[in-house]
């Protein structure tokens, strides 16, 4: 294999796994990286990748580059506070009762 090739082949095995990750995963992933203990993300994951919609994935999603900004964990309530958006209420309202019926 030619160093160019093995170049593109590692470059592209991260996209190709990431294709495969369901949204569960990545909400999973993403709120691991803000702060929230592992298996309360792992339970919100699971519900989140369930009930909402592509925009409000890619929402949470952009909160993930925030906590590198920050270098210290996110509550449930400062991620809710930074997923509020009046054009959308009801991401802030899946994600609390998630994150409350998670912790039952």
């Amino acid at each position: 294999m030619t160093p160019r090739l093995s170049l593109l082949a590692c470059l592209a095995l991260p996209l190709l796994l990431t294709a495969c990750t369901t949204p569960a995963q990545r909400i999973t992933s993403n709120l691991t990286e803000l702060g929230v203990p592992p298996r309360q993300a792992q339970c919100m994951g699971g519900r989140l990748g369930e009930r909402l919609s592509i925009g409000q994935l890619r929402r949470l999603q952009e909160l993930t580059g925030l906590r590198a900004e920050r270098f210290e964990r996110m509550s449930i309530r400062e991620i809710a506070n930074k997923l509020t958006d009046e054009r959308d209420p009801g991401l802030v309202a899946e994600f609390l009762r998630a994150g409350v019926g998670c912790l039952i």
